[in-house]
């Protein structure tokens, strides 16, 4: 249940501030599947400071316009280097050139789209050119690849690019971010409402630890939706090593299990979740004097949760 107080970090990138207060109040590992407690998936000391210090290698290779991934996966490299050009790049070693090295001042991602589009459409062209996308939704009403554009922008940074628990800042945190990809062991036995009210109102929403912030007041409902139908397309995918892998992840999450019975779809109308979303509501701040988060907005890339249903279908 919600403890009613507000909370006032919102952004992952800025949770490191947080280090010693947490080391001092060591949050003890309290996961639960189906109500039983498990070993939250999370990564180690040491695999999270070498994550740590890639990342930071990978930054200043990037100023430099060198090329190498944070994870030394070849492909993911590839798709993914910004401040290389593609021009002459070998498709088959994934070898790039550093536009910034030619004094050109392009990036790979200047040359991806051959056409660039316009209007709605440009929102979405450059990251579904390096990452993947989806034709179909394991979460009814949801649209995986608009959650994909809110979690690169604010989840990365504690959950990592391949949504591992691995981010730049993870090692700094206590406890460590959980492993979004641990699908039969974790995951997938989350329901969605679980995985809603943790991103809305944050770790303490679920009885979990405040370094999980909230996201309520910078994501809309449906941008929420969208996020867990990206977390639910990514579990328990396998090791990438070709571009084939990474472009195509293959879910164990199974879309008719009791964890999906909530969904975009019909949330409004289902009372666990009308009591979640309330408590989450009044524990946000700013929430006072009209402005709400629950229902729907419309904006930017956001449809409807019955229009996204019906372009899938499609």
């Amino acid at each position: 249940m919600m403890k009613g107080k507000v909370r006032g970090i919102t952004v992952c990138t800025v949770l490191s501030i947080f280090v010693f207060a947490a080391a001092g109040n060591a949050a003890e590992k309290r996961c639960t599947a189906e109500g039983v407690k498990v070993e939250c998936p999370t990564r180690t000391e040491a695999e999270l400071s070498d994550a740590a210090a890639n990342y930071e290698k990978e930054a200043m290779n990037m100023a430099k316009g060198i090329g190498g991934s944070t994870y030394g996966i070849a492909p993911f490299d590839y798709l993914t280097g910004v401040g290389k050009r593609t021009s002459k790049a070998n498709t088959k070693t994934f070898a790039t050139e550093s536009g910034y090295s030619k004094g050109t001042g392009k990036t790979e991602m200047w040359d991806r789209a051959a056409k660039p589009l316009s209007g709605e459409a440009a929102y979405n062209q450059w990251t579904n050119n390096w990452s993947p996308s989806f034709k179909e939704s394991l979460v009814p009403g949801a649209n995986p690849n608009e959650g994909k554009q809110w979690y690169y922008v604010y989840c990365v940074g504690c959950h990592g690019w391949l949504l591992k628990g691995d981010g730049p800042n993870a090692t700094y945190l206590d406890p460590y971010p959980r492993d979004l990809t641990a699908g039969a062991a974790y995951m997938n036995k989350k329901t969605n409402v679980e995985l809603f009210t943790v991103i809305k109102g944050g770790g303490g929403a679920v009885d979990l630890a405040d370094v999980m912030p909230q996201w309520g007041n910078l994501l809309h409902d449906q941008d929420i939706w969208n996020v867990i139908a990206w977390i639910r397309a990514n579990a328990d995918t396998k090791k990438i090593t070709s571009v084939a892998d990474y472009l195509n992840p293959k879910s164990s999450f199974d879309p008719k299990s009791a964890a999906n019975k909530v969904n975009a779809l019909n949330a409004a109308t289902d009372p666990a979740f009308a009591e979640a979303n309330e408590l989450a509501e009044a524990s946000l701040a700013g929430r006072g004097g009209g402005l709400k988060g629950a229902g729907y907005v419309e904006g930017g890339l956001r449809k409807s949760a019955a229009d996204e249903a019906k372009m899938f279908k499609k």
